[in-house]
């Protein structure tokens, strides 16, 4: 099944692996959760007596609280990038399991912080434009007594620079899914 803020393709597995570990936690801890994680997307600073108490109070293991903080930061992000309204994203919340009075509070704190996503996801995007410097290199990682190889792609912008590291396998998929995206875009136009 489809959802808008998957960007219109399945809900990962490990997602749905935590909607479970968040049906756990009170609606009420879930928002003060989900509002904590909202301002650390746009202010870079996550608040963690909040996370450690509700961990504590849900009985998380700390693997399990950051799997939980991942996955609300991800539906966040996933939905504004999407340009998901809180109704959609209440909606699809609930098909995958999410109690409604959970769905409902994580929608309500999406909803609230909405604007300063958007214009956060806005910021950091890369942008058309300026000048832009790629760079790209096969190197090899340690892998017990064996080599690997990877592909390190880098990208330098006025606004910063960012570093991927991919196996041949996922260069290989990287592209594939490119070529797909731009026949799509070129059957739009």
């Amino acid at each position: 099944m489809r959802f808008r803020f998957c960007w219109d393709v399945d809900c990962p597995d490990w997602l749905l692996a935590e909607i479970a570990t968040l049906s756990k936690l009170s609606s009420v801890k879930l928002r003060l959760l989900a509002g904590s994680v909202a301002k650390s997307i746009y202010e870079a600073s996550l608040n963690y007596d909040v996370v450690t108490k509700l961990s504590n109070d849900a009985k998380w293991s700390e693997d399990g609280a950051q799997a939980a903080v991942a996955a609300v930061r991800w539906v966040l992000k996933s939905a504004a990038g999407a340009a998901v309204t809180p109704s959609v994203l209440d909606s699809e919340l609930q098909q995958l399991g999410l109690p409604k009075e959970h769905a409902a509070a994580l929608t309500r704190v999406y909803g609230d912080h909405l604007p300063r996503l958007t214009h956060h996801l806005h910021q950091t995007s890369l942008k058309e434009g300026g000048e832009v410097q790629w760079q790209c290199r096969v190197a090899g990682v340690g892998v017990g007594a064996n080599m690997e190889p990877v592909v390190e792609l880098g990208l330098e912008q006025a606004g910063g620079s960012t570093k991927v590291v991919l196996t041949p396998t996922q260069l290989h998929a990287l592209v594939h899914e490119l070529s797909e995206a731009r026949q799509l875009m070129d059957a739009v136009h």
